[in-house]
């Protein structure tokens, strides 16, 4: 049977604390890595809620002002019909989105 000096023990005790100061450092990184990720989760869910939210809204408000500033020279008639047919298609996709809504990421 073979045995271990002193000075191989020493160096077996170095190389030991070695790795775990290595493997300490990799765990600090994944556990960064982790919790970073899980805030950009989090900041695309709340993101993605609040786009819906007041995206659809401003969206519809803009197209509107848009049309009364750009087209004041349109009949009323015509301006029922151009400000109805776009609001249902926007209405229309945005009961699609909400349909099939999932604030997870």
């Amino acid at each position: 049977m073979e045995t271990i000096t002193d000075y191989e023990l020493d160096t077996l005790f170095q190389q030991s604390a070695q790795q775990y100061k290595a493997v300490e450092q990799i765990n600090r990184q994944v556990m960064r890595t982790v919790r970073r990720d899980m805030r950009l989760k989090a900041l695309r869910k709340w993101a993605k809620l609040l786009g819906l939210c007041f995206g659809l809204p401003v969206a519809v408000v803009v197209y509107i002002y848009a049309l009364f500033l750009f087209m004041p020279e349109i009949p009323e008639q015509l301006q029922a019909v151009y400000i109805a047919i776009p609001i249902a298609t926007i209405l229309g996709l945005a009961v699609q989105r909400l349909r099939y809504f999932s604030p997870e990421v």
